[in-house]
């Protein structure tokens, strides 16, 4: 007789990176498809924000957005919910020549407008979140929180877990595992960090975007990537450097195109705080 799979045991994602945090620098250096979404979205946060604005980050991990951004000139807020995460990026600004210009608190994103709640309105010349907001559930206390926070007529960007992406389809179709195509399908997808399940929550370029409205509106949006697999097909790739580096130079030129951005893997939009 054949007993049903016990279901995996999902953490909170505090939780979860917590036990990851001392592992999660390496990953960049062992997993090229997270090393290069990295390096897009601080290329699109460079474009974005200039030196001297105050800005707000949710979801810092371990710091090298934030320290990316003072180094270019920006006073940043890092908030993240992992108090490994926190500690690790602490360490990091201790040593970095631009670290002064980063302050951390701990928190969910959900939960900022209390962490933050001493801050007047408007205190923020811009806000952003690379990859964190996959997951929260509801997206609306974020919304409100930066509605206040941000002042009117600045940037927010976000980068989020797409619901639809066509490496992931075409993949899933040529392994013979045509079931998978389906997995961010559901209400909510399980996600692995390090020996961990937590949940994501992915949501389509126009969900993502309406999360946010009337408060923000989309200026720019991009798929992060476009057509480079999802980064858990990092090991498989490796057999085949060429091919990566190959979709790697097409990847910048087709990832802002209007049929590409709505099935990259993940979406970054740019939105404006609306006047």
């Amino acid at each position: 007789m054949h007993t049903a799979p016990t279901p995996p045991d999902f953490v909170e994602p505090g939780v979860a990176y917590d036990a990851y945090a001392p592992m999660y620098d390496a990953l960049l250096a062992e997993n090229r498809i997270n090393a290069y979404m990295r390096k897009a979205m601080q290329r699109i946060q460079v474009d974005t924000f200039r030196p001297g604005q105050r800005l707000l980050e949710l979801g810092c991990g371990t710091g090298d957005e934030a320290l990316a951004l003072a180094a270019h000139g920006c006073e940043v807020v890092a908030t993240d919910a992992s108090t490994e995460m926190l500690r690790i990026a602490r360490e990091k600004a201790r040593r970095h020549s631009a670290g002064d210009r980063v302050k951390f608190a701990q928190g969910h994103a959900r939960d900022i407008d209390g962490i933050l709640g001493g801050e007047p309105d408007g205190s923020y010349d811009g806000a952003y979140s690379s990859f964190a907001l996959s997951y929260e559930r509801d997206l609306t206390a974020v919304r409100r929180a930066l509605g206040r926070l941000v002042r009117p007529g600045s940037s927010f960007l976000v980068a989020a877990t797409n619901l639809l992406c066509l490496a992931e389809w075409t993949v899933a179709m040529a392994s013979l595992h045509p079931s998978f195509s389906g997995r961010r399908l559901g209400a909510d997808t399980p996600h692995k960090v390090g020996r961990t399940q937590t949940r994501i929550y992915c949501r389509t370029p126009r969900q993502l975007a309406g999360a946010f409205a009337p408060d923000f509106l989309p200026e720019r949006m991009w798929a992060l990537p476009a057509v480079l697999p999802p980064h858990y097909m990092n090991r498989p790739l490796k057999r085949w450097p060429s091919l990566v580096d190959i979709l790697e130079r097409i990847d910048p030129a087709v990832s802002g195109l209007p049929i590409a951005r709505a099935f990259g893997d993940h979406t970054a939009i740019r939105l404006r705080h609306a006047l």
